[in-house]
């Protein structure tokens, strides 16, 4: 009798179908865990017979089907994809790198208020610049986050204060980072990273200088300036760090474009309307700069050598014009270049906006 039920039980089936197809529907973390280790036992057990290993290949075949389906789903419009980027876990990492990379914002700001966000979509999501996307996955306190999208995410947080607090309150934020964040937070935010982390001039001094490194990356030419360098030069000015050091340790860098726009920031004008000014009378304009903001002599002279590429057609500036330009500068009074500069800078505005006109009548095909 007993041989008898000994030889029965050996015959049950090892695969059971239908809890292989409950794991399936139930699509929790846990139940596509269990799901992944019956099958991985069912395909290593070589007592199987060909019927449970036909069972076993259905269920993978399922399980492929439906990837495929949310796949095409997910590149759907929104309102139909939605669901599918949020909670489809058949979607790998690299499907909904593809997504991003494929489609627009609608579609990056839904992946990234999914749980478990790993590194990889991270980074793609980072990648679209977009910050209504980087806020969202900031926010997203399942996402883990590798150092170098936390790096890539305090880079971008130059274009929006709305990023700064979320960033600051990640887990993952390394000293690095925070320093990264120190050189252009709010005040507030400046002392609660001074309570936290290691900061002092020289560490400071390396970060600041890696930051535009890695914002001059786009070119040096004077007017390749980004709305990132703008917006680190207003913190130095809304912090009262503006001065003629800053300028000079900034050309000594080779850092033109940041030059510009602390001179822009710092005389509240627009890049486009600065550059401008100076292509008047390029050598007298920059003079003319200068003693508007209260820069003595000595001080210009070292600026008006190491910028020469912005206001001279030669890299090198001559000897002989640098003599003339020290004597104009010299020869004109702060209050003198700041009436001439502020004139300047509304014939230039009044201009430009006539230019837009101009150009908006043309587009609606006005004519006179």
């Amino acid at each position: 009798m007993d041989i008898v039920f000994e030889e029965v039980k050996q015959k049950l089936p090892k695969v059971d179908a239908k809890r292989l197809l409950d794991y399936a529907k139930e699509r929790s973390e846990e139940s596509y865990t269990k799901l992944t280790q019956e099958i991985t036992d069912i395909y290593a057990d070589g007592d199987l017979s060909n019927i449970e290993r036909q069972i076993a290949n259905d269920v993978l075949m399922l399980l492929l089907q439906q990837a495929e389906i949310d796949l095409r789903v997910a590149h759907d419009d929104i309102a139909v994809a939605s669901h599918v980027l949020l909670k489809s876990k058949h979607i790998s990492e690299l499907d909904l790198a593809a997504v991003v990379q494929s489609k627009g914002q609608q579609h990056w700001r839904t992946i990234a208020q999914r749980e478990n966000l790993g590194p990889t979509v991270a980074e793609s999501l980072i990648g679209t610049g977009d910050i209504e996307t980087a806020i969202t996955l900031v926010g997203n306190l399942t996402a883990s986050l590798s150092q170098d999208n936390m790096h890539d995410l305090s880079v971008l947080a130059l274009r929006s204060d709305r990023l700064h607090m979320p960033l600051l309150n990640r887990p993952e934020v390394s000293n690095d980072i925070a320093l990264t964040l120190y050189m252009f937070v709010s005040q507030e935010l400046r002392k609660r990273i001074l309570n936290d982390y290691n900061i002092n001039q020289q560490l400071l001094d390396k970060t600041i200088e890696g930051l535009l490194d890695e914002l001059h990356k786009g070119g040096h030419r004077p007017w390749d300036v980004t709305e990132e360098m703008l917006n680190l030069a207003r913190s130095f000015r809304d912090r009262e760090e503006m001065s003629t050091g800053l300028l000079t340790r900034t050309l000594r860098r080779g850092q033109l474009p940041f030059f510009v726009a602390l001179l822009s920031v710092w005389t509240d004008m627009d890049v486009p309307v600065f550059k401008r000014i100076i292509e008047r009378d390029s050598g007298k304009a920059f003079a003319l700069v200068c003693r508007s903001l209260g820069i003595v002599k000595t001080e210009f002279a070292t600026l008006y050598l190491l910028s020469g590429a912005m206001h001279s057609k030669e890299r090198n500036v001559d000897q002989s014009n640098l003599l003339k330009i020290i004597h104009f500068f010299d020869n004109v009074s702060a209050d003198d270049a700041k009436r001439v500069i502020k004139s300047w800078k509304k014939t230039i505005e009044e201009e430009m906006a006539a230019d837009d006109a101009g150009e908006d009548d043309e587009d609606r095909g006005v004519s006179f």
